[in-house]
């Protein structure tokens, strides 16, 4: 199983998604947990790569776990444990780096090109579930 921590970022029936390496699905922001690094301290890396934004540990919240299929992996769960940063960010003005190479709000009902493991997490945590 692959333990990830991941940015959750909802508005109304939207949610924030990046896509890496230009592949078909898209997820959330975030990644692997490093070997001695915990969940707090992977969330703030994996954002300071990926987005560019920097905030200390206290600005995140943990809200969950969700268990999914893996993507790109065949045969592959991942744990993705959630986070949200409590600070206003203006998400138009955030420059995408690392891997990312495109950054968008999703329709929470359109799901085709949103990873199985997001999926699972919007059927679970979603504040507007389907």
């Amino acid at each position: 199983m692959i333990k990830c921590v991941c940015l959750v970022e909802e508005r109304e029936d939207q949610i924030l998604l990046v896509q890496v390496r230009n592949r078909e699905k898209y997820y959330f922001p975030g990644g692997k947990i490093d070997e001695g690094e915990t969940q707090l301290e992977a969330i703030q890396r994996e954002i300071k790569e990926e987005l560019q934004l920097e905030f200390s540990l206290q600005d995140f919240t943990y809200i969950g776990t969700v268990v999914g299929d893996a993507y790109p992996q065949p045969d592959t769960l991942t744990e993705l444990n959630g986070f949200t940063i409590n600070k206003q960010i203006d998400w138009d003005n955030v420059k995408i780096d690392h891997e990312i190479t495109d950054i968008r709000w999703f329709d929470k009902n359109d799901t085709a090109l949103i990873a199985p493991a997001v999926v699972k997490w919007i059927e679970t945590f979603s504040k507007n579930p389907q």
